[in-house]
């Protein structure tokens, strides 16, 4: 990776005492910027990354103090998409150092450009780039829940592992919480930095960071992720998401929508094939009393169910999972399972058999096509309802025994 784009990288050590000098053996520099020098070592035989003042800052209280304070706030944060802090050394030679992991990969920036994600519209490249995003947004999630503020996000300050296109969000360098009085400044890198983030003395909060997002995501992930980009880089930042789990709220929301329109073209196309099957009338054929009885029963129940599922839908959308799962059984079955009561009674092999199943579909066809679009539409902003009023411990998901349906659970 180009020495000049990372802060921190590695293996996971959870020991934090003090070591000598005799604990480090190999120690490079690697050219960096800023007030921040990097070295790599061999620290308890693993690579590790220390990350001290250059020789002009270290005397300076208020660097030291800038050092101190990003050790302490990164040495908090425990989440496998964040770089790992270990330790805070004082190392001959370099001074006050922090011991981090040290992550073999590439920055985000690095990652895309060198076509490790090949041809942006094949399905491999949007796993890749949807797994990156939700990491993203899980580290992102955890440290704030944290309190704490990136106030750096940026393609170099994230790192993509060789070994499984993991995510590690390093250099928390500019990072702030309310716990600390020092650097309440402007800082940030101006192309990612939100715009009340560049001013001083200014109060920000995650929407600062979710600025930064929506700018790596333009600039860096395909067209598919623009609206989102458009509305997380908002310069108000009032019309930005407000959090991240806003922003899976709005991806839940999404994947709502694009279900309920493939449930719509499945069945429109389903009661498409119906209507070019050719009819059957049945007042020129002759059927016998039984026969006859089968079709003005299954008449009678098409008719019954259709009509309840009209007046389920004239009273308006549903926010109960109960009711809204009664409705939508009733109707998946009317189209899928239903004709199964009559049918298992004529054996297969008879005429009458042939003659019941097209005059299922095509009557079904007929009778239904006037609420299709109707009950789409109540499918869809009911199960948005419902969605909406969930408590945060709940979630919702299908059914197990009935993946057509829906149940309410508590988040494990």
């Amino acid at each position: 990776m180009n020495s000049n784009d990372i802060s921190s990288s590695g293996f996971v050590f959870q020991n934090h005492h003090s070591e000598t000098q005799s604990s480090f053996y190999d120690i490079k520099e690697i050219e960096t910027k800023g007030y921040s020098c990097l070295h790599t070592a061999t620290y308890l035989g693993k690579k590790v990354i220390l990350k001290s003042l250059k020789p002009e800052f270290k005397n300076e209280r208020f660097y030291q103090d800038l050092l101190k304070k990003e050790f302490e706030i990164s040495h908090s944060l425990d989440h496998p998409n964040i770089v790992k802090t270990i330790d805070f050394q004082n190392i001959p030679n370099l001074g006050n150092c922090i011991v981090m992991e040290y992550i073999e990969g590439l920055t985000l920036k690095e990652f895309i450009e060198g076509r490790r994600v090949i041809g942006s519209h094949s399905r491999k490249a949007k796993n890749v780039y949807d797994k990156i995003f939700l990491e993203l947004l899980d580290a992102m999630e955890y440290f704030h829940s944290k309190q704490i503020i990136h106030r750096d996000l940026k393609p170099s300050n994230i790192l993509i592992t060789n070994n499984g296109n993991n995510v590690k969000i390093i250099d928390f360098g500019l990072s702030d919480t309310d716990d600390y009085i020092i650097l309440k400044q402007a800082a940030g890198t101006r192309k990612y930095a939100a715009p009340e983030q560049l001013i001083p003395n200014n109060i920000i909060d995650c929407r600062a960071d979710i600025y930064s997002l929506g700018i790596i995501l333009k600039n860096n992930f395909p067209k598919s992720y623009q609206k989102i980009a458009d509305k997380c880089a908002q310069q108000d930042r009032e019309k930005r998401f407000s959090s991240v789990n806003e922003i899976r709220n709005y991806i839940k929301k999404k994947k709502i929508t694009k279900t309920s329109i493939v449930i719509s073209t499945i069945l429109t196309l389903l009661f498409a094939m119906s209507f070019v099957i050719t009819k059957y009338y049945i007042s020129g054929k002759t059927y016998n009393t039984n026969e006859k009885e089968i079709l003005a029963e299954a008449t009678q129940y098409i008719d019954a169910q259709i009509a309840t599922i009209k007046i389920k839908i004239e009273e308006g959308h549903v926010s109960n999972i109960d009711e809204f799962n009664a409705i939508a059984e009733t109707y998946q079955n009317l189209i899928s399972t239903d004709y199964l009561k009559w049918a298992e009674q004529i054996p297969s092999d008879m005429p009458f058999y042939n003659d019941f199943i097209t005059y299922w579909n095509t009557y079904l066809s007929e009778k239904a096509k006037d609420i299709f679009t109707p009950y789409t539409d109540w499918y869809r902003e009911s199960f948005q309802l419902i969605f909406n009023n969930l408590k945060p411990e709940e979630e919702i998901i299908a059914n197990p025994k009935n993946p057509s349906l829906f149940i309410i659970r508590t988040k494990e």
